[in-house]
């Protein structure tokens, strides 16, 4: 199990183990924005009654949308699939390769100065649980593993057989899987994501969601229709043949 990196130098796989984390990083930082995207729609839809009336239709798309996406990237963050470039498989590849996490390659990468240096050493010796580790003990590892599965399991599960496979419905057990249960399990990875994409690139994750920089509310202030017509003529275009 792990990456499937090929044969690398320590420090080449210090920088793919890198290049991982912030692609990983990236698309949680995708779903955030998706989260902020579905409850703005839900609010219009709450505060609209004849939008919920008339066009119920369009949020249950979104709810659909939203639900599965969110659902797959869980999945994909627990891929049990060797090679695959997941949080799940990081993990499992540092245990395997336990001389690439060291002290000495995470102050190399510290720019230089007194005050850095100290406090990268505070800052590696918290992940190491030790002033004095050379590395990251691999129980560490281990318990953010454990952590990982203990939070979205279930969850990965569910995706699979109603998302991922088809399932005969009677292997189906809904049980539990609530927007709430979602968004814990979410919470729980990220946790995780946050630690090593810290100890990884030296850097925080202040917040997942982005801050909008434009007016998001004024698009739903303007018609959206001005011809009918034309409206229904593009949407008939680009479907499926029959036959």
């Amino acid at each position: 199990m792990g990456l499937r990196l090929g044969d690398l130098t320590d420090d080449q796989r210090y920088d793919e183990w890198i290049r991982i984390i912030r692609r990983i990083y990236d698309e949680q930082v995708s779903q955030a924005w998706s989260y902020y995207m579905f409850r703005l729609l839900r609010a219009v839809f709450v505060a609209n009654e004849g939008l919920s009336n008339e066009g119920g239709f369009i949020f249950e798309w979104v709810v659909r949308n939203y639900v599965d996406s969110s659902l797959m990237l869980l999945r994909r963050e627990l891929d049990g699939v060797h090679g695959t470039e997941c949080i799940q498989q990081l993990l499992l590849d540092m245990l395997d390769h336990p001389t690439v996490l060291t002290r000495g390659r995470y102050l190399s990468r510290r720019p230089n100065g007194h005050l850095r240096d100290l406090l990268a050493e505070e800052a590696f010796s918290k992940y190491a649980g030790s002033s004095t580790a050379d590395r990251v003990p691999p129980d560490v590892i281990r318990v953010d593993l454990a952590q990982l599965e203990a939070a979205a399991d279930h969850l990965r599960v569910f995706a699979e057989r109603t998302r991922a496979h088809r399932t005969p419905e009677q292997g189906i057990d809904p049980q539990g899987m609530t927007f709430g249960a979602l968004h814990d399990a979410l919470t729980e990875v990220r946790a995780v994501i946050a630690k090593y994409y810290a100890l990884l690139t030296q850097r925080v994750i202040a917040q997942w969601e982005a801050v909008p920089q434009y007016d998001v509310v004024r698009p739903f202030l303007l018609p959206w229709v001005h011809d009918r017509t034309t409206v229904e003529r593009l949407a008939r275009e680009g479907e499926y043949r029959k036959g």
